[in-house]
């Protein structure tokens, strides 16, 4: 599989687990495989983020890598986390949407 066929998804220093876990589900939805990317500052969140996403079984690793390159003298290291959806994904998926949007409702 080329890169070019799998979306990345950056993660920023200033994101949260949540937040990043709902994005990569959004991204799954039309793609079999996602890299979830972030520097040294980013991370933990990425790590926790995909972690949880393996734990609830929407997603399985498929490869879990670090990159370095040198940018102006300087060493810049990134962590790339490449995702999986599992068999159980849509199904996981939909009783989810199901259960946001009845605790919306129930909020109104």
């Amino acid at each position: 599989m080329s890169s070019e066929d799998t979306k990345e998804l950056r993660v920023g220093a200033n994101e949260n687990a949540k937040r990043i876990m709902y994005l990569a589900k959004e991204f799954l939805i039309n793609n079999e495989h996602i890299d979830v990317v972030s520097g040294t500052q980013g991370g933990p969140v990425a790590a926790r983020a995909a972690e949880n996403l393996v734990r609830l079984n929407y997603v399985s690793y498929e490869d879990l890598r670090t990159e370095t390159a040198i940018v102006n003298g300087k060493r810049r290291t990134k962590l790339v986390i490449r995702l999986k959806k599992t068999g159980e994904f849509k199904k996981l998926y939909e009783e989810n949407e199901a259960n946001r949007k009845k605790l919306q409702e129930a909020k109104i």
